[in-house]
């Protein structure tokens, strides 16, 4: 139940809504960062949710900065709850 509210949600962030939020957690995103976010939403949500989030983040490991890339593994742990 949670996975299709997540992909429903998901799927219609903006990289604004993503910058946004980013802030809320303490850490601040650039806009490329941003849009590759919603690339991997767009294209690996589903390698995401089926338990794959860890090895989907890696990839783009090198695409991010190290404080978002930590910053991404941090709420993971926190909400792997819902897709796991």
């Amino acid at each position: 139940m949670y996975k299709e509210l997540i992909k429903k949600y998901a799927k219609k962030l903006t990289p604004n809504q993503v910058k946004e939020y980013a802030l809320k957690e303490g850490t601040e995103v650039s806009d490329n960062e941003a849009n590759l976010f919603i690339n991997i939403i767009n294209t690996r949500l589903d390698d995401m949710l089926d338990g794959h989030a860890l090895e989907v983040l890696n990839e783009y490991k090198s695409e991010l900065s190290p404080s978002s890339y930590n910053k991404l593994l941090e709420l993971y742990d926190k909400y792997k709850k819902f897709i796991d």
